[in-house]
């Protein structure tokens, strides 16, 4: 029958409502200003005066009264708590989208009927479906891995810029980094309705071919 049509639906409105409030334009900055956030620094001691063996170095690092940071010690990066809000959002979706699409694919699959010779047309109409919803269905399996990786690359990431505290390109590369997978979120929303919608047209224009791929004329010819 006609039972995918409903979750569809109902699938094309929720990713519209959750793409519009969690992807406005405005949360750009709010990815950066995490991904700064992220970075913990150690506290500075509290003394009435530099240790003797510092107090020399210290005396030299003023330059034009001004005093230069001699050290600057990371203690921790913690994650990005807005990419962490909208890929927990979106990584169900994409998980029920690859279920369904599964069903899918096998429920046309179990609608093929044994090979013969003639009147196949039905059948290469079935066939081309599940190629179709078969090519979305791998799309967001690499798209899910595609989420998961992006933590390895910010791990290895945040490992330089600990190591490296002075050095505020790697710190810029985390940000960037953030950014982009955000981007990246955003971008998969939108074409996960498009893949919604266009998996509903074609189901939709073909049902009757793809659950009777042959008339029943030609079956009582036979």
């Amino acid at each position: 029958g006609r039972w995918w049509v409903g979750w569809v639906r109902e699938a094309v409105v929720s990713t519209q409502s959750t793409g519009n409030e969690l992807f406005m334009l405005s949360r750009d900055a709010e990815v950066k200003k995490a991904s700064r956030a992220s970075i913990i620094f150690a506290q500075p001691l509290k003394s009435d005066g530099p240790p003797p063996a510092k107090r020399r170095k210290n005396s030299e690092s003023m330059e034009n009264g001004n005093e230069v940071e001699t050290s600057r010690t990371i203690i921790r990066v913690k994650q990005n708590t807005v990419v962490n809000e909208v890929t927990s959002i979106i990584h169900p979706e994409i998980r029920e989208a690859s279920e369904y699409f599964g069903k899918i694919k096998m429920w046309i699959q179990l609608q093929v009927p044994k090979i013969e010779d003639g009147n196949n047309f039905g059948v290469s109409i079935q066939e081309d479906t599940i190629s179709e919803v078969g090519g979305y269905f791998e799309y967001l399996r690499s798209a899910f891995d595609e989420c998961y990786r992006y933590h390895g690359t910010r791990g290895k990431i945040a490992s330089k810029v600990m190591k490296y505290p002075s050095l505020d390109d790697y710190a810029q590369y985390l940000c960037e980094v953030d950014c982009k997978q955000f981007q990246l979120i955003r971008i998969l929303t939108n074409e996960l309705k498009m893949i919604y919608s266009c998996v509903y047209d074609i189901l939709n224009k073909n049902s009757e071919k793809i659950k009777q791929p042959r008339s029943q004329t030609s079956i009582n010819l036979y």
